[in-house]
């Protein structure tokens, strides 16, 4: 688990007149933002290497990533037009040759230790159980932790196993094939819908890992305004724990 991706090349639109200041991987909470609060947990884990996708304020989060790079090697990815989650991955993996160990996205802060991710199998989701499927959508799955599909609400539930996804994944080769197929189809991929469910369509598993400390989210004011509050809670978590 030495090699991971960070999506932070979104539009930042649900930020409101927050977007004019910061992207949303460097709005300022408690001290700190995403961006570099993920790059530390990461390199903790093991990362030596990390991509970030630059695209809305890339200049800002280029200067934030190379600043909590603390000797890690970042590589950066300049979209003029947006890839698409699925289609950075793609271009990470043509161009390097191997796909990144770990895929997360710079929009949220997590006790989550991603080194666990390290015995886990290609083609796992980080998912939480207590965070609310009607605001963030997610998966449902099976007792033996196999992915069943996407569920957007808790109505929709068959099982009564559902959970938020966290924006952390282990991708799987078999979602870089289904995003090369549809590549010819579409400008901008998404790693779900363009790569994960096709894949899942011709056979090949997804896995959950469930993860049931602290998660939260900043595409909104509100969701930052909620991240102040969690984050001292975030930070003690991760200073109590075991290292990676």
């Amino acid at each position: 688990m030495t090699t991971a991706l960070i999506l932070a090349a979104g539009n930042a639109t649900r930020l409101g007149s927050l977007r004019n200041q910061w992207p949303k991987a460097c709005v300022p909470v408690s001290g700190t933002n995403a961006l570099r609060f993920l790059l530390a947990q990461l390199q903790k884990s093991g990362v030596e290497k990390a991509w970030v996708n630059l695209h809305w304020q890339s200049e800002m989060v280029k200067e934030e990533s190379l600043a909590a790079a603390d000797g890690m090697n970042i590589q950066f990815i300049h979209e003029a037009t947006l890839l698409g989650t699925g289609g950075t991955l793609l271009k990470v993996a043509n161009s390097d040759g191997n796909i990144p160990d770990i895929v997360v996205n710079a929009k949220m802060f997590t006790d989550f230790h991603f080194g666990d991710l390290e015995t886990t199998k290609e083609g796992t989701l980080v998912l939480h159980p207590t965070s609310s499927l009607d605001t963030y959508g997610g998966f449902q799955y099976e007792e033996n932790g196999n992915v069943l599909g996407l569920q957007t609400s808790v109505c929709e539930s068959t099982t009564g196993l559902c959970a938020v996804f966290t924006g952390i994944s282990k991708p799987h080769p078999a979602w870089l094939d289904c995003l090369k197929r549809h590549s010819k189809q579409h400008d901008r991929l998404c790693l779900i819908r363009h790569g994960l469910l096709p894949a899942m369509e011709h056979g090949t598993q997804v896995h959950t890992l469930l993860h049931s400390g602290l998660w939260c989210e900043i595409s909104t004011p509100e969701r930052i305004a909620k991240a102040e509050k969690i984050l001292p809670a975030i930070r003690a978590s991760l200073s109590e724990s075991r290292p990676n």
